[in-house]
């Protein structure tokens, strides 16, 4: 079996999860850069959720019953904000959750969008637009240009679509307008 396919399995068993039991969620991370952008490995699945109406013990036992490793305590920990992971026990492959207690990550998973996650699931991502926000911020934390990179990926396959103005302000209030501006600029050029 290739790593592509022990992905796709880990990965679309815990949005089957998630799409069963209601849970409100969205992907962000390597993966909405996939979405969005041109292909590039990544290691694990991102996943903002939200709390309202989430059943912990079910998802929990969803999960169980599907093999995958998953601390309910731990689960029940970042309901109030927070991280934590699930694995799948066969391909020992990671999905990492994040409970936002943040107003513009709130309001991330709140304008989510469905698109095809694989040629048999649909999955909620955040918005383009959202995950060059998510990655400017990542980049004034880290200073990794991968993020960078990330963001010159999405710009070059969504360009026009993405609320320019909208990266405009949070780049700026980032301290990252003169960063931004440029990659636009440059990725726009015919």
């Amino acid at each position: 079996m290739t790593a592509a396919y022990e992905q796709s399995q880990a990965f679309g068993g815990v949005i089957d999860v998630l799409e069963a039991i209601g849970a409100t969620y969205a992907i962000w991370g390597g993966l909405a850069v996939v979405a969005y952008g041109e292909p590039r490995f990544t290691q694990d699945m991102d996943i903002l959720l939200s709390p309202r109406q989430f059943s912990a013990s079910l998802f929990v036992k969803r999960l169980h019953e599907m093999h995958y490793h998953v601390d309910e305590i731990a689960v029940n920990r970042a309901l109030s904000g927070g991280f934590f992971n699930v694995i799948h026990l066969g391909y020992h492959i990671k999905t990492d959750f994040y409970v936002p207690v943040e107003p513009e990550l709130l309001t991330m998973v709140a304008n989510r969008t469905t698109l095809p996650f694989d040629e048999m699931r649909r999955a909620a991502y955040i918005t383009p637009t959202s995950v060059v926000i998510a990655k400017l911020r990542a980049y004034q934390g880290s200073e990794s240009t991968r993020h960078l990179d990330d963001i010159a990926s999405i710009v070059r396959l969504q360009g026009k679509k993405l609320d320019q103005p909208a990266i405009d302000i949070a780049a700026a209030q980032l301290g990252l307008l003169g960063v931004w501006r440029l990659i636009w600029e440059r990725e726009q050029r015919p």
